[in-house]
């Protein structure tokens, strides 16, 4: 169910565009790029999110539909989009997990190696992986960090 899916991208954006959108222009005010990139990576976790619900939700429809009308097509494909919406949230959580233990690492290299730089790098990324994941409660969406940046 097509419009399904296309409403729950719709929704996400709508909902990380607004939180995430005024979050970043918070930032860019105050000149706090951290609270800048928190606000972009809402606005990213946000579609994701509806992403996967209008998948989820889409299939379920299609499952159910396909069921009751004898239609093994639309069932067989709805069932396609429950997994495929299952695929997405764990392949979201193993990466997430990798953010969070490759921050983490970096951070105890960082203060093992007295190198303030890389420390205060893995600690960004692990506050904002944090205040992404409390506000979108859900797939969390955060660029990796850029070695060569603050």
């Amino acid at each position: 169910m097509d419009g399904v899916k296309k409403a729950g991208i719709l929704a996400g954006a709508l909902v990380g565009g607004v939180i995430g959108g005024s979050v970043s222009v918070i930032g860019k005010l105050a000149r706090v790029r951290l609270v800048d990139e928190i606000g972009e990576s809402i606005v990213d976790s946000g579609i994701y999110t509806g992403s996967v619900v209008g998948n989820i939700a889409g299939g379920a429809i299609d499952a159910v539909v396909g069921k009751v009308a004898n239609d093994s097509e639309r069932f067989e494909g709805g069932v396609g989009d429950i997994k495929e919406g299952g695929r997405q949230v764990v392949d979201n959580l193993v990466d997430n997990v990798k953010l969070v233990v490759e921050n983490g690492g970096e951070m105890l290299a960082g203060a093992a190696k007295m190198d303030g730089k890389r420390a205060a790098r893995g600690a960004r990324t692990l506050a904002k992986v944090v205040a992404v994941g409390a506000i979108t409660v859900g797939a969390i969406r955060v660029k990796k960090p850029d070695p060569d940046g603050e």
